[in-house]
């Protein structure tokens, strides 16, 4: 039965209000999101938060590693206006309004703690959780099973193996258990490899699109989900499909 693509919000509604925060995954959910991507690294005192860079340097012009920082130092960050997230917030976010999660996992061994908040506030069945890194994923598998996971690849690297990775990416998904392929639209030769990836029963969700032909190319393709910095414009581009 045809089902109609995903509209995954990456960082929220990330083209229109500040990455990552509160007030981008709002917006999202008001533009017509069907779920919200978010990155997730750990502070130095334990806590999890919704932030993508491996420092704050990008807001506070100072290379501060976020896992060197405590919260309370993050919590000062201007980001646009608006102040860092927990992820315990977006958790809140998402049982309130009942928006699916795309949980990147940005670091490695943060697995148990994210699935164990997940639970807490009873959203797991609504989250699938991604990463580039295998190691990542395959802790969760070994941690929580019943996960569902996706392999995330890009295209910035030069190196070999990664290269024949995302080019014939079976081995990899199987390994991790993966339920899901979340290549970027970059990726050398995806219009031939994404319809065998649909075939061997893994959804694909492609990132980071904003053009709307590119998107409706996409889902022709048999992309099950677009990643993009616009939901509304993909909710108006892709509703009819």
């Amino acid at each position: 039965m045809y089902r109609k693509p995903l509209i995954i919000a990456h960082r929220g509604a990330s083209a229109y209000a500040p990455e990552n925060t509160l007030a981008a995954f709002d917006l999202a959910y008001r533009q017509g999101a069907d779920m919200l991507e978010l990155d997730v690294q750990r502070t130095s005192d334990g806590h999890l938060v919704v932030f993508h860079d491996p420092t704050t340097a990008r807001w506070d012009t100072r290379p501060r590693p976020v896992s060197g920082c405590t919260l309370a130092d993050l919590r000062t960050l201007d980001i646009d206006g608006e102040r860092i997230a927990t992820l315990a917030e977006v958790c809140a976010f998402a049982r309130d309004t009942g928006m699916m999660l795309n949980v990147e996992l940005k670091q490695a061994a943060i697995s148990a703690q994210t699935v164990m908040l997940l639970r807490t506030y009873a959203i797991a069945e609504q989250v699938i959780i991604s990463s580039f890194y295998a190691t990542a994923l395959k802790e969760l598998q070994q941690i929580a099973p019943d996960m569902r996971c996706a392999y995330l690849m890009g295209t910035q690297t030069y190196r070999l193996d990664v290269r024949v990775r995302e080019l014939w990416p079976f081995l990899a998904l199987r390994q991790v258990r993966a339920t899901a392929w979340h290549p970027a639209y970059q990726l050398p030769a995806l219009r031939q490899v994404l319809p065998l990836v649909r075939r061997s029963g893994y959804a694909v969700n492609v990132w980071t699109v904003d053009d709307p032909k590119l998107m409706q190319q996409l889902v022709a393709w048999g992309a099950t989900g677009i990643i993009t910095n616009r939901p509304d414009v993909a909710r108006r581009i892709l509703e009819p499909v």
